[in-house]
């Protein structure tokens, strides 16, 4: 999933609990990726993601393409659904961080995010709307070289 990055997501966890069933269930309608709406017009959607230690963002669907970009560093607990197993996965964020995805209605991501640091982590996410052209995910460390 990328270039060059942050330490990556440590290896997944197969989770026998997860998520609660009725936050499951909900989830694939919940297009809220972000804590506060910051701009939307035709073209994009701009979120702020803010995490204080101990926050969690619900489960939630990324159905467009998007990027998202670490402007306050920490960490975060991850889980996301995988075919019908739900993993966990733990990761550690830098100013910069940056990744690109492309997926559409045909590839959804779920997935929530839990602030297990002892730091303020914040994100800018912006979903791309009625894109057309397709490129592939990637992501990239600051003045790392592609």
């Amino acid at each position: 999933m990328g270039i060059q990055q942050s330490p990556e997501a440590t290896n997944p966890t197969i989770a026998s609990g997860g998520p609660s069933p009725a936050e499951m269930e909900a989830a694939p309608l919940n297009r809220e990726v972000g804590t506060r709406l910051l701009f939307e017009n035709t073209t994009v959607r701009v979120w702020e993601v803010r995490l204080e230690p101990g926050d969690r963002a619900p489960l939630h669907c990324h159905a467009l393409d998007y990027f998202w970009t670490c402007t306050e560093p920490g960490t975060a607990l991850q889980w996301q659904l995988k075919a019908s197993t739900w993993e966990q996965h733990g990761r550690s964020y830098a100013v910069g961080d940056t990744q690109y995805f492309t997926r559409g209605n045909d590839a959804p991501v779920i997935h929530d995010l839990h602030n297990n640091g002892d730091t303020t982590l914040r994100f800018v996410t912006v979903e791309l709307l009625g894109r057309t052209e397709r490129h592939t995910s990637s992501s990239t460390t600051p003045g790392a070289t592609p």
